[in-house]
């Protein structure tokens, strides 16, 4: 008996290793790339989609002769607050939720800089733990590329 279980196990093993050598399909992620060659000089404040557990966040994006000046990233709890050093603080500061949050909230002032610096979004490093915070952020920027490129 234990040889014919030994025998299916073995069958069962080869027919499901057996297959395509064409590795299994990836979703690519979408481009970060921002173009500015047809942005006009101006300011631009915009919005993020609001996550219905983290709330949103606002950009204000400053494009001078087609390349990011300034910019300004602050992101708002659920009851519009701004996340600061209190985000997250409902359960203890010596909460894991607290220390999570504050991942967040130090992302947040780390992606405008790099922004400024590198004038390429693609460059621009997510941080683990601000994933919600880093996606806003993306679409931000490029809500406010789109808009002065209007």
């Amino acid at each position: 008996m234990k040889k014919f279980f030994a025998t299916i196990c073995a069958a069962t093993l080869l027919i499901a290793g057996c297959g395509t050598d064409k590795p299994a399909p990836t979703q690519k992620p979408a481009s970060n790339k921002i173009d500015l060659s047809a942005a006009k000089d101006g300011i631009y404040t915009v919005e993020s989609s609001r996550d219905e557990k983290l709330g949103n966040a606002a950009l204000t994006l400053t494009i001078r002769d087609k390349r990011i000046a300034a910019a300004e990233f602050t992101g708002y709890d659920l009851f519009g607050n701004v996340k600061g050093d209190d985000y997250g603080s409902l359960t203890g500061k010596d909460s894991a939720d607290y220390k999570k949050a504050q991942v967040a909230v130090k992302a947040i002032k780390t992606y405008p800089a790099q922004l400024v610096e590198t004038q390429d979004l693609s460059k621009v490093d997510a941080i683990s733990g601000a994933t919600i915070s880093y996606g806003q952020f993306v679409e931000t920027v490029k809500r406010a590329v789109a808009e002065a490129s209007e």
